[in-house]
């Protein structure tokens, strides 16, 4: 009788020291397997695109351009440091195309008084923008809501100037590079209002696009548009 009641107490012991295993292993798997990487977790990089418009009137008669026709086009990748449920900051490194048609006029001065039937200047640029991000509203794991305030630097790498003309029914097109005119660096502050994957987006550009030798008047610094975040909604 003693040795039946031995085992059904050893076996008691075991299943109990069984059930209290599985437990604990369960609990510190769970803590262990919380990611950092996600849209609403510490660390978040993504991929995005963009258009965007300029806006706004010229330093001066003589640099119109049509609105309608000029648009710049980017494609970069956003990273994320998530510090709490608000707050929220990171970096962008960007490549943009700019294409800015001047308008015909007399009294054209950009980039010089020459008239064309078409002509335009393209800007090559790559950006690197840092911005602080404000979240608000509820969000789960989702980029959701937001404002982001920052700042960009841009190296412009290449800068073309492109004219059309027609001569004796016969169209021509010239393409310039390697001008003296062009600034090669810039910076400006930017500004976004986004909601997971859509993004409206302006910028203030400080800095000038021409060098002060060439004494060109200036394009609007203004621009706005639309990004595209390439991740899940």
């Amino acid at each position: 009788m003693f040795k039946g009641l031995l085992g059904v107490l050893l076996i008691c012991t075991g299943l109990g020291v069984n059930g209290q295993r599985v437990v604990i292993s369960e609990d510190l798997r769970s803590r262990d397997e919380v990611p950092e990487f996600g849209m609403n977790r510490k660390h978040y990089r993504h991929f995005y695109t963009g258009f965007h418009f300029p806006a706004g009137k010229p330093g001066h008669p003589g640099a119109q351009i049509l609105h309608r026709r000029s648009l710049a086009f980017d494609y970069g990748l956003r990273y994320k440091r998530r510090f709490n449920n608000t707050f929220s900051a990171g970096y962008d490194l960007a490549l943009k195309r700019s294409s800015f048609f001047i308008r015909q006029h007399d009294g054209k001065l950009v980039p010089d008084p020459a008239i064309h039937e078409k002509e335009k200047l393209v800007f090559l640029t790559g950006e690197l923008g840092l911005y602080h991000r404000i979240n608000y509203g509820r969000r789960g794991d989702h980029i959701g809501r937001f404002i982001d305030l920052g700042a960009y630097g841009a190296w412009h790498f290449n800068v073309r100037h492109v004219s059309f003309d027609e001569f004796d029914n016969e169209r021509v097109r010239v393409r310039r590079s390697g001008m003296d005119y062009p600034e090669p660096l810039g910076y400006g502050l930017l500004l976004r209002i986004g909601f997971n994957n859509v993004v409206a987006k302006g910028t203030y550009r400080m800095s000038d696009l021409f060098r002060p030798d060439a004494g060109l008047p200036e394009f609007p610094r203004f621009t706005i548009g639309l990004e595209l975040g390439l991740h899940r909604p």
